[in-house]
């Protein structure tokens, strides 16, 4: 994973479920990834986990993805 500022426990999440490249985020639901982490660590994963995966999917769709939406605080 390659996105600027992304949380490094969530990348190790999300490559623990198998997305190991970033196009493999593309036209999947936030939520339904958290539901897949939340599944394999049998916890609730903290807050800030949603507004990862919401930009990560972001940054995975987006052609150019504008530098401003790549903060946690911009996906709350």
């Amino acid at each position: 994973m390659r996105i600027t500022r992304f949380p490094v426990e969530v990348a190790r999440d999300l490559l623990d479920a198998g997305y190991v490249r970033i196009d493999q985020l593309a036209g999947r639901s936030p939520e339904s990834l958290l539901a897949e982490i939340k599944a394999r660590t049998k916890t609730p994963p903290p807050a800030h986990y949603l507004p990862a995966l919401r930009m990560a999917v972001y940054f995975a769709e987006a052609e150019k993805p504008d530098p401003k939406k790549l903060f946690l605080d911009q996906w709350q």
